[in-house]
């Protein structure tokens, strides 16, 4: 009895639904609508190191996403994706940097060192806000969550909606649209293909 190794083994090691499960919700990361995206593995997994393993095995030689693993004081690790081009997006809104410079970063707008001050603070037990910007929300949602401005709450969509919600639901409705699609991608592709293509 004979079977194509080649491939088949290959499959087998990333063809988990953890993988698929990532890929759908970093769907929005990969196509570009949002800039960023954190995933945690608590310390209390069982799979912990083979999940970690399966990220880093899947996505290490990705061109459109790049990630960095977080080692927390009680023992989880949060994995933070991001999309360089789309934070660099971001960062030319002047309101957002400014904004980010009052709350310590660089006055320059180097995606690198503000990725890298964002983690430095993550590693920390006080969880940075600010991460509302790199994820992709409006920076009046973000500046009401964290209590600046007369932004009043609306509503809870994926996160917590201030003021008038157009842009919101408008970057909202981006995010569902690139999840979906990654969703059905996934439904069509095998994993290698799809390894190839991110």
């Amino acid at each position: 009895m004979s079977f194509n190794c080649e491939c088949s083994c290959l499959e087998n090691k990333v063809n988990s639904s953890y993988i698929k499960w990532i890929l759908e919700i970093l769907g929005p990361v990969i196509l570009g609508s949002k800039p960023c995206e954190i995933l945690n593995i608590s310390s209390n997994d069982c799979l912990k190191e083979e999940k970690i393993n399966n990220i880093d095995n899947f996505f290490k030689d990705c061109f459109r996403i790049s990630y960095k693993f977080i080692n927390i004081y009680d023992g989880s690790v949060r994995i933070i994706f991001f999309n360089k081009k789309s934070l660099k997006n971001v960062f030319s809104n002047k309101k957002c940097t400014n904004f980010l410079k009052f709350l310590g970063y660089p006055s320059y707008n180097c995606v690198d060192d503000y990725v890298d001050i964002l983690v430095s603070k993550l590693h920390s037990n006080d969880f940075p806000h600010e991460i509302g910007i790199f994820l992709g929300y409006p920076l009046k949602d973000v500046l009401g969550f964290m209590g600046y401005g007369k932004y009043e709450f609306f509503e809870t969509k994926s996160w917590r909606i201030y003021g008038n919600p157009t842009d919101s639901y408008k970057t909202y409705n981006s995010f569902i649209h690139d999840r979906n699609k990654m969703k059905n991608l996934i439904k069509t592709n095998s994993l290698d293909i799809l390894r190839n293509a991110i």
